[in-house]
Parts: structure tokens; C-alpha cells; sequence
């Protein structure tokens, strides 16, 4: 029996297909991570982009901290722990993860206060040993790092949601930020933005905050010649869907 859903279904998965394959085979893909577990929430504070136009056989990630977050950074900024997520059916772990910052450590699995449980967490050591209280962290703006030698993985193979207990939302990706300088540090105030997003004076005061975590699930969207050959191929694709349709129903 045709299934409508189903069809429904399959069409968006072409069409997504279509989006990030043209105009070639190699796609680039990124996402904002515009949600804090500290900070007001809808501020676009990180960029997460994926691509595997490099190395052939390699999966290229790229974590940058954006304006917003940048006007908040203070002493030793940068980013201390990531967390992806890996679909289901898609073989890769942490030890398939290359190219990480020296003093960077992968592993299956971990939890970002907040945003649930990821797949795989990356993490920052202190330089020198690997304790904290031996050296400052070795944090990373913008951070890099590859997936190599997964069979058969795409960009998408990274692109899911975070699972268990997540009180601030599902998010496709996790980031924790430290240096920061928002609100009354050291006596003096920062400015920042307050829990809806207004801008906070220099002169303002509130609970000092140096680290944050921060996630999110909205995607960059893409140039308006893919989606516009995506929409024109759509729409062929539900003519064909609807025919179908009522063909069976005939």
C-alpha cells in the first residue's frame, strides 16, 4: 500500500540530499549554537561547520566563537569541550578522531551541563601534565579537528540530537567556553547581555560569569542557487508523489 508519509518523507530526504550535495559531491555544511545554559538564550554565540572538501576520506570540523561571544572574552579564552553526536549505523568513535590541538584528549560519550548526553566529547588538558592545576587549559578559538577513516560517512553522519536529560534542549552540538568576562568581575562590570538579550553598560553589575556552555540546532542556510535548483526539483518530486497517489486511489 502507497504510503503518504512515507513518500513524504523520502521527497524531504531528497531534497535535503540535494541541498548539500550540489553543485558537486563535496558539501560543507555549519550550524549555531545560539543557546546557554548562563547567557540569555537566541544570541548566536558559536559556529559549527563540517565539510569534506579536504584530505579525501576525511571529515572536517571547525568550532569558532562569533561576535557576540567575542565581546565577552576575557583572560584565556577559548573553548574547553565540545560534544557531536555520531548516527546511528555509523561506526565512528573517539579513536577515529585526528587532528585534534595538542593537549586534547577524544572520548566516547559525555554529558554538557545542560544540553544532555553526545556521542563523543572532546576536551581540553592543561599544558605541560594532564592536571588541571599543573598549567592554564590549552582552549582553542577556533577549534579544529577531522574524523578519518569511517567508512562510508558523510557530513550528516554527525548531525543528531543529544539524548538523556537535557533541561536546556536537545542540541546537535555542545560547547563549553571559558575565559569569559560577563557581568561583576573583579568589581567592575562587563558588558554583556542581560536574559533578554539587551545589551548591559560597562557600569552594570549582576553575578560574574567566566564559563559557560552553550548548544543548538539551527542551521546556516544554504546559498540561494542550492535552494533554489532544491525547490525546483521538489516540486517535481511532489507532482510525481501526488500522481502516484491518485493513481492508487483510482
Amino acid at each position: 500500500m502507497f504510503k503518504p508519509k512515507l513518500g513524504a518523507n523520502l521527497i524531504a530526504g531528497l531534497v535535503t540530499g540535494l541541498v548539500f550535495a550540489a553543485p558537486s559531491q563535496a558539501a560543507t555544511v555549519s550550524y549555531l549554537l545560539d543557546q546557554s545554559n548562563k547567557l540569555a538564550d537566541g544570541i548566536n554565540y558559536l559556529q559549527v561547520t563540517i565539510s569534506d572538501e579536504g584530505t579525501p576520506g576525511s571529515i572536517d570540523f571547525t568550532v569558532k566563537a562569533l561576535q557576540p561571544l567575542l565581546d565577552l572574552a576575557g583572560e584565556n579564552f577559548g573553548i574547553q569541550r565540545f560534544g557531536f553526536n555520531v548516527l546511528g549505523g555509523v561506526g565512528a568513535e573517539a579513536q577515529d578522531v585526528a587532528q585534534l590541538p595538542a593537549n586534547w584528549r577524544a572520548r566516547n560519550g559525555g554529558r554538557m551541563a545542560g544540553f544532555g548526553l553526545f556521542g563523543i566529547t572532546l576536551k581540553a588538558k592543561a599544558n605541560g601534565k594532564d592536571k588541571d592545576k599543573d598549567g592554564p587549559l590549552n582552549v582553542q578559538d577556533p577549534l579544529t579537528f577531522s574524523i578519518v577513516g569511517v567508512d562510508l560517512d558523510t557530513v550528516l553522519s554527525y548531525v543528531d540530537l543529544s539524548t538523556g536529560r537535557a533541561p536546556q534542549g536537545f542540541s546537535l552540538f555542545s560547547a563549553q567556553v571559558t575565559g569569559l568576562n560577563f557581568g561583576n568581575c573583579g568589581g567592575k562590570g562587563v558588558e554583556g547581555y542581560d536574559s533578554k538579550g539587551a545589551i548591559v553598560p560597562k557600569d552594570g553589575g549582576g553575578k560574574c560569569v567566566t564559563s559557560a556552555y552553550f548548544g543548538g540546532a539551527s542551521a546556516v542556510p544554504a546559498p540561494p542557487a542550492v535552494w533554489l535548483l532544491a525547490t525546483g526539483i521538489a516540486g517535481l518530486a511532489v507532482r510525481r508523489f501526488r500522481s502516484a497517489k491518485a493513481r492508487l486511489a483510482a
